[in-house]
C-alpha cells in the first residue's frame, strides 16, 4: 500500500539481492520466470535465474524506469530468452495473494504517513501475518507466500480471483477504518511486482525497492481461504435471527406470515443517501459497490462505509459520529432510528409505518367487529337512534414512486422559532440540497430547466421559443415550500412532560428575511449567466465541466443528450482544416453576396463561446434577403439550434412593447441567441440603439416603482427583406446578406443536405468541437490580432473573431466596411435637408421658423428657396397635417436640430450659434472645410 515515508536509504542497484528474490519467488514452480520493464512490457522469459538476473542488470544499465517480474505457466518447449506476449493465466506462481498499492497518494487520498502505520492496517484485517514486506520506492507490498506451487487451471481460476478480490477488499476496509484511502484495482492475478535491489525511477526520482521485512511463515491455499473467511466474517457477521421490533402481548397486533415489518421494508427498499443526507453525512468517494462517507463536521476523510463485501450495512470507523457508535454495525432501519429517533426502534418503525412501509396491522376495531357478527350474526342498528356515518378507513399506503421509495421524513431543521430559521437559511442557503440558488445581481434566482417545475413560458404564441431553461426569481413562498419538502421541518409540541418534534412548513416570514439581503448570504454564489455548452474562459481555457464555475460565474447546464467531442488543446493543422471543413459544409447551400457577408455570419457564430473571453455589447446582426424564401430565417435558426436561444416570430411594432420583451428576455431566459424574424420596412430604434451599446440593461417594468436589471450578454439578431436600418443603428448592425439571384427562391432543390435543421440538431456536438476547435487554434497561436480598425465598443469583440477567422484560413473579413450600411435611412435625409439648407443660406444664420417660412408650400408665384421634399418624412408628414402648414412644425424642427448638432452628413453639419433677442435658438450649416 502506498505510504508518504521518505527513503533514508541508499540507492545502488543489488544483483544479489535480485538474484535471491528470484529464488525465493520461483522455487519449485515449472513454470519460467517473465521479466520486463517499463517501455517494454513484452520481455523475456527464463528458466535459468542467473540469465535472468543478467537480464535485469542489462535493463538497470538502460535506466528503465521499472524492471518487473511474475512467474508464467511457460515450460520447455520455448526458447529460453525468447521474446513472448504478456502472458495471462492460467500460471503457477510461489506467491499467494497479494495487498498491492493503491493508486499514488493525493489531497483526496490520505495514505499511512509510515512504514509502521501500513503495516497496522494489514494487522488489523484479521488475515495473517505476511511472509515478507516489500517496498517498492512508492508502496508498501505485503506478500504471503505458499508452501507449494499453485497451479492455476480453468478449472480453479474463478475461485483464485475471488480470492484475490475478497482479500483486497478486507484490507480496503481496515484501511478505511484508519481513515486511508484503499485503491485494489491492482489485485490481478497477473500483475507484475517490482523487483526488490532494483531502483524505481518513476517521475524523474530514483528509490531502491527493498524487502524491509520477512517471517519464515508461508500458508497452503486452504490456510489463507480460512483466514480470509474469518476476516470477512468480522466485517458482516451472521445476521441474527429476526425478532419483532416492538413485543406487544395483544395478537391482534401482529402480522401474519409473510408480510413485512416497517424496519424490514426499509431494509429493502430504502437508499443510504436517504438516511445519511439529511443527517449531513456526505459521501467520499465509491470503489465499485462500496461507499466511504465522511462524518457531519469533518471536511474530508473516512468515517464509516456502506455495502462493504456486499453486507448492505454501514460500518461506523469514528468515536466522533455520534449517535453513531464507533466500530459498530448498523442495518439500514437501525442507522435510521439512531440518527433520527435516538435509537427508539419503536418510534422509527411507527413513523415509517405511517410512510408506507410494511405491512399494514390489523385494525382492532374490524377485528371486534368480525368477532360481534361471528357470535350474533347481522347486527340491525335501531332506527330512532341517529347513527353517525363511520369514518372513512385510513388510506393504504401510497405505492412507492417510480423514481424511487417514498420520502423519508425525519426531523432536521427546527422552525419553532422563525428567526433561529432564519439563521439556518443564512447559512445554508446556496450550499447542500440549496444549492441549486443563486445570487444574480440583488436578488436570489434558481435555474428551472425546459420542462421542469418552474419554467413558465414567456408568451402565448406555439412559434415563440425561451430556449433551454430560465432564471427565476426565488420569492418567500416558493423557498419556504422547497425547504419544506426537501428538509425534514419540525416544531416542538408539549406531550405530558415531555416535548417531542411534530412535522411542520417552514415559515414564510423565515423565508423572506434572508431573500431580502442576498448580500449577507454567505454561501450563495454568485451567477454571472447559465450556459449550456461549453466556452472560451478569459484565459482561453475551456470551461466543459457541467455546475457552476467559479472562475466565470457561470453555470453550466448542459442540455440532456448533448455530447461534445474532445477539443484538442493544440489544434494541428489537420484539425483545423476538418473543422472549417464541417462549418462550410453546413452553410454551403446559402447564396452570400460575397466571402466578408459569410465571414459576418461564421463570426457571429463563434459569438456565443466568446462571451467570457470578449465580453458584450455586441453588434446587432441582421441577416437580410432581397426577397421572401432566400433561407434568412433558417440561416437564424442555425446559430440558435446550435448554441440554443429565444426566438419570436415577429419584431414588436413600438419601443414600449420592445422594451418590455427585452427586459423579459434577460430577466428570465437563457439562450445566448435571440432571434426577432420579419423585420419589415425601416428599423429605427433608439430602445434597440441603447440595447446595444451596454452590457447592462434597466427596466422598470410596468405596474412596477422598482428598477430591475439584467446583463446583456445575447447576440441579438433580426431577419427580414431589404431591411432599411435608420436611426443610430447603421454603426451598430453587421449584416449577412444573401441573394439566390432568381424568382421563386424556396423552388430551389439539389441540395447537398436535404433537411439541414435536423442535420444540425444531429450533428450539433460536433458543430460546437469544429467552433471551439478554431478559438483554441488562435489560442495556440498566441492569440493574434489584427490591426485596430476602431476604438468603440465593439472594437475588441471584432479584433478578436477577426483573429480566429484569419488564423484558420477562412476566405472573408468580419464586419468589412463592404458589409457595412454606407447611410442609414435617418442619415440619407438628414444630408439630402443639410444640402438644401446651404445651398439656401451658405454660411447666413437662421432659425427654424425662418428656414420652414422659406420652404417651397407649392406657391407658384414666390416660389420658397428650400423644396418641400428635402424635409425629413417624420417632419414632412407633420407639416402636411399642420394647418399652417410648415411654419406651424417650428418646435419640431428645433428639436430635431437639436438632437442633430454636429452630426456630419458628407461634409455638412449643423451648429447651434446662440440665440435672438426672443430666445430662439439661431443655426448655422458649417462645412469641413471650416475647421469646425
Amino acid at each position: 500500500m502506498t505510504t508518504t515515508a521518505a527513503c533514508d536509504v541508499s540507492v545502488t542497484y543489488a544483483p544479489t539481492v535480485v538474484r535471491r528474490w528470484l529464488g525465493i519467488l520461483h522455487g519449485d514452480s515449472p513454470g519460467h520466470i517473465h521479466i520486463c520493464s517499463t517501455d517494454d512490457w513484452t520481455g523475456r522469459v527464463f528458466a535459468d535465474l542467473d540469465a535472468a538476473t543478467r537480464y535485469t542488470t542489462y535493463l538497470n544499465g538502460q535506466g528503465r524506469e521499472g524492471i518487473y517480474t511474475r512467474i508464467t505457466s511457460l515450460r520447455t518447449d520455448r526458447l529460453i530468452g525468447d521474446e513472448v506476449a504478456p502472458p495471462t493465466p492460467p500460471r503457477s506462481p510461489r506467491c499467494g495473494p497479494t495487498s498491492t498499492s493503491p493508486a499514488p497518494a493525493t489531497p483526496s487520498r490520505t495514505c499511512p504517513r509510515t512504514t509502521a502505520a501500513g503495516r497496522q492496517v494489514i494487522a488489523a484485517t484479521g488475515l495473517p501475518e505476511p511472509t515478507i514486506w516489500i517496498h517498492s520506492g512508492g508502496g508498501l507490498y505485503p506478500i504471503w507466500l505458499l508452501d507449494q506451487p499453485h497451479q492455476i487451471t480453468a478449472d480453479n481460476l474463478d475461485h483464485a480471483r475471488q480470492l484475490a478480490r475478497d482479500w483486497q477488499r478486507v484490507i480496503e476496509h481496515a484501511a478505511a477504518a484508519h481513515g486511508w484511502r484503499y485503491g485494489r484495482g491492482v489485485g490481478d492475478l497477473a500483475r507484475v511486482l517490482r523487483i526488490p535491489g532494483t531502483i524505481n525511477r518513476k517521475a524523474g526520482l530514483q528509490r531502491p525497492c527493498r524487502i524491509t521485512h520477512a517471517t519464515p511463515h508461508r500458508y497452503s491455499v486452504e490456510q489463507l481461504q480460512a483466514a480470509l473467511t474469518n476476516a470477512m466474517t468480522q466485517i458482516a457477521p451472521p445476521a441474527p435471527a429476526t425478532q419483532a421490533l416492538n413485543p406487544v402481548i395483544s395478537a391482534s397486533t401482529t402480522r401474519e406470515p409473510g408480510q413485512l415489518a416497517p424496519g424490514e421494508d426499509f431494509n429493502t427498499r430504502a437508499e443510504w443517501t436517504h438516511i445519511l443526507t439529511p443527517a449531513g453525512w456526505r459521501e467520499h468517494y465509491r470503489s465499485d459497490d462500496t461507499t466511504y462517507w465522511t462524518r457531519p463536521g469533518k471536511h474530508s476523510g473516512i468515517s464509516a462505509s456502506t455495502n462493504a463485501l456486499g453486507t448492505d450495512r454501514l460500518h461506523v470507523f469514528t468515536t466522533g459520529a455520534a449517535p453513531l457508535d464507533g466500530g459498530e454495525s448498523y442495518s439500514k432501519f437501525g442507522a435510521y432510528a439512531a440518527l433520527h429517533f435516538s435509537g427508539d426502534h419503536a418510534a422509527a418503525a411507527k413513523a415509517l409505518g405511517k410512510q408506507g412501509y410494511g405491512s399494514p396491522l390489523p385494525d382492532p376495531a374490524e377485528t371486534q367487529r368480525q368477532m360481534i357478527h361471528d357470535l350474533l350474526g347481522d347486527v340491525t342498528p335501531v332506527a330512532a337512534t341517529a347513527v353517525q356515518p363511520a369514518p372513512a378507513p385510513a388510506a393504504a399506503p401510497t405505492e412507492p414512486a417510480a423514481g424511487g421509495p417514498p420520502r423519508i421524513w425525519a426531523p432536521e431543521i427546527e422552525v419553532t422559532n422563525p428567526a433561529v430559521a432564519a439563521d439556518w437559511l443564512r447559512s445554508e442557503a446556496g450550499r447542500g440540497r440549496l444549492a441549486g440558488l443563486f445570487r444574480r445581481l440583488d436578488a436570489v434566482v434558481h435555474t428551472p430547466r425546459e420542462g421542469e417545475d418552474g419554467y413558465m413560458p414567456l408568451s402565448d404564441s406555439e412559434m415563440n421559443n425561451d430556449g433551454p431553461a430560465q432564471v427565476r426569481p426565488v420569492n418567500d413562498s416558493s423557498l419556504a415550500s422547497r425547504i419544506t419538502y426537501t428538509y425534514g421541518c419540525y416544531r416542538m409540541v408539549k406531550k405530558g412532560e415531555d416535548w417531542e418534534p411534530v412535522q411542520a412548513t417552514y415559515p414564510r416570514p423565515a423565508a423572506r428575511i434572508p431573500l431580502d439581503v442576498p448580500d449577507m448570504l454567505p454561501n450563495l454564489r454568485t451567477l454571472r449567466g447559465v450556459i449550456h455548452t461549453p466556452i472560451v474562459r478569459p484565459d482561453g481555457s475551456l470551461l466543459e465541466a457541467p455546475g457552476y464555475d467559479p472562475a466565470t460565474g457561470l453555470l453550466h447546464l448542459p442540455e440532456p443528450g448533448l455530447t461534445v467531442p474532445r477539443v484538442p488543446d493544440q489544434p494541428t493543422d489537420s484539425d483545423i482544416r476538418d473543422a472549417a471543413k464541417l462549418l462550410l459544409e453546413m452553410i454551403d447551400g446559402f447564396p452570400f453576396v460575397n466571402p466578408h457577408h459569410r465571414a459576418n455570419y461564421l463570426g457571429t457564430l463563434l459569438t456565443p463561446l466568446l462571451r467570457a473571453l470578449t465580453p458584450p455589447p455586441y453588434k446587432l446582426h441582421a441577416i437580410e434577403a432581397h426577397q421572401p424564401g432566400s433561407g434568412k430565417t433558417l440561416l437564424a435558426n442555425l446559430s440558435r439550434h446550435i448554441h440554443g436561444g429565444v426566438f419570436r416570430a415577429e419584431m414588436p411594432d413600438d419601443d414600449t412593447e420592445l422594451r418590455k420583451q427585452i427586459t423579459a428576455i434577460l430577466s428570465i431566459t437563457t439562450g445566448p441567441v435571440v432571434v426577432l424574424d420579419n423585420v419589415s420596412g425601416a428599423l429605427k430604434s433608439s430602445t434597440l440603439a441603447g440595447l446595444l451599446t451596454t452590457d447592462l440593461w434597466d427596466d422598470r417594468p410596468l405596474g412596477s416603482t422598482a428598477w430591475t436589471r439584467s446583463t446583456n450578454d445575447r447576440l441579438w439578431t433580426v431577419t427580414g427583406n431589404n431591411i432599411s436600418i435608420g436611426g443610430d443603428l447603421p454603426r451598430r448592425a453587421i449584416r449577412t446578406i444573401i441573394d439566390p439571384g432568381q424568382p421563386n427562391p424556396e423552388l430551389r432543390t439539389g441540395f447537398a443536405i436535404t433537411n439541414l435543421e435536423a442535420w444540425v440538431k444531429e450533428r450539433r456536438g460536433e458543430l460546437l468541437c469544429a467552433l471551439l476547435t478554431l478559438v483554441r487554434a488562435w489560442v495556440a497561436a498566441g492569440k493574434p490580432l489584427p490591426v485596430e480598425r476602431a476604438s468603440d465598443s465593439y472594437a475588441q469583440w471584432i479584433r478578436t473573431v477577426d483573429g480566429i477567422l484569419s488564423v484558420t484560413g477562412i476566405d472573408g473579413r468580419f464586419d468589412d466596411v463592404s458589409t457595412q450600411v454606407e447611410v442609414g435611412t435617418d442619415d440619407d435625409e438628414w444630408s439630402v435637408f443639410l444640402a438644401a439648407a446651404f445651398k439656401a443660406y451658405k454660411d447666413q444664420i437662421w432659425t427654424a421658423k425662418e428656414l420652414l417660412g422659406d420652404v417651397d408650400a407649392g406657391n407658384l408665384i414666390t416660389p420658397g428657396l428650400i423644396s418641400a421634399e428635402a424635409l425629413p418624412d417624420e417632419l414632412a408628414t407633420k407639416a402636411s397635417k399642420h394647418p399652417k402648414g410648415p411654419v406651424g412644425i417650428s418646435k419640431s424642427l428645433g428639436r430635431w436640430l437639436t438632437n442633430r448638432e454636429g452630426r456630419w452628413a458628407g461634409d455638412l453639419a449643423v451648429r447651434c450659434v446662440g440665440k435672438d433677442r426672443e430666445g430662439i435658438n439661431q443655426w448655422q450649416i458649417r462645412t469641413n472645410q471650416d475647421g469646425s
